[in-house]
């Protein structure tokens, strides 16, 4: 049976905001950055199953480490979190990269592009 909408609600705004404490003041695993921000926690109706998206500076690879080592520390988050969420039953934690970031950024560089060629198309116009 699914939990109410305002409890899914108000678990993964407290999530959100535990597993932000949890991996800044207390993970210590050299492959995690000193900077991670969680930027999503996605919770199953049963709230059974969290996906955490978390934004990490750095390359490709750099990301992926990160994340490999969050989601071993993932039993370790889980048990710090849960005793400052009070809920029946925690959910497990599964940790993704956001790309929501880059992504917005390469928009915005597409952007930038087509105003410079319409700018340019104006100053071919105006010299004709």
């Amino acid at each position: 049976m699914s939990a109410p909408k305002w409890h899914i609600e108000r678990l993964r705004e407290q999530l959100h905001r535990e597993i932000g404490t949890v991996i800044a003041q207390e993970v210590r695993d050299p492959r995690i950055p000193d900077i991670v921000t969680v930027t999503e926690v996605k919770l199953a109706r049963d709230a059974r199953n969290a996906t955490v998206y978390v934004s990490i500076m750095g390359d490709g690879a750099e990301k992926q480490s990160a994340v490999n080592a969050l989601n071993n520390a993932a039993p370790f988050i889980q048990r710090a979190v849960a005793a400052r969420v009070v809920t029946k039953n925690f959910p497990r934690l599964l940790f993704k990269i956001d790309t929501s970031i880059e992504h917005g950024q390469h928009i915005n560089e597409l952007f930038k592009e087509i105003q410079k060629d319409l700018e340019r198309q104006d100053d071919l116009d105006t010299a004709q």
